[in-house]
């Protein structure tokens, strides 16, 4: 595990075995721990908002999607690279929750959205007891009234995919008031499973290296 920087938001980059076992303890621990994914999309936008900035280094675990974001800073290597790619951390999770049958909540931007994560779930790993699923419009985006039906569901693992940095925020609310245990903030990209080539995407990667390199050159010059 090692802290790094990357257009001045402070984060550490662990392996996927310290990632499990940091889970583990989070499953353990009797408050709630939050987890984020990490696209190099997501990473520009907190660079530009001090709210999210804030919010993402306050972030108990985060965790890359995109290899670019390690390679931007210097700190890439092989055996990094395969774990990314291949949702190493998010696969075996799943496994052991489905092992262990932990209370797993769902949580979307809609209902519809919510369905369809249930099924992408299940269909990386059987026998997940996942106790409820709903969209954050059928609380009519009201974080209080989320909070109340999460604690009815009693989970001990909310496992959410949103436009971002909505999940960001209701995470941190939740720990005020929610009674479980992790909250995995999953990105909007399908996972697990490697993105198949998109032209869109390699555009958005380059331009992140850019990015990341003006804003190198400038601190570099102050």
């Amino acid at each position: 595990m090692r802290r790094f920087s990357i257009l001045g938001i402070s984060l550490w980059d662990m392996t996927a075995r310290e990632a499990l076992r940091r889970a583990d303890r989070y499953l353990r621990s009797g408050a709630l721990s939050t987890v984020t994914y990490l696209t190099t999309q997501t990473l520009a936008f907190a660079a530009k908002d001090a709210r999210v900035k804030r919010l993402l280094e306050d972030t108990d675990m985060t965790l890359c999607v995109d290899p670019e974001i390690l390679e931007a800073a210097g700190i890439a290597n092989a055996g990094r690279i395969r774990e990314i790619e291949d949702r190493v951390f998010l696969r075996e999770f799943l496994r052991r929750l489905a092992r262990q049958q932990e209370a797993v909540y769902l949580l979307a931007d809609t209902q519809e959205e919510a369905q369809a994560l249930k099924e992408m779930l299940l269909g990386q790993q059987d026998g997940l007891n996942i106790v409820g699923e709903c969209g954050f419009d059928e609380q009519e985006q009201q974080q209080e009234r989320l909070m109340n039906a999460l604690n009815a569901a009693a989970p001990a693992v909310v496992l959410s995919r949103m436009a971002w940095p909505a999940d960001l925020e209701l995470m941190h609310a939740g720990r005020k008031f929610l009674n479980a245990e992790l909250w995995i903030a999953l990105p909007e990209k399908r996972l697990p499973g490697k993105t198949p080539p998109n032209i869109f995407l390699r555009i958005q990667k380059k331009l992140f290296r850019k990015k990341v390199n003006e804003y190198n050159e400038e601190k570099a010059e102050q």
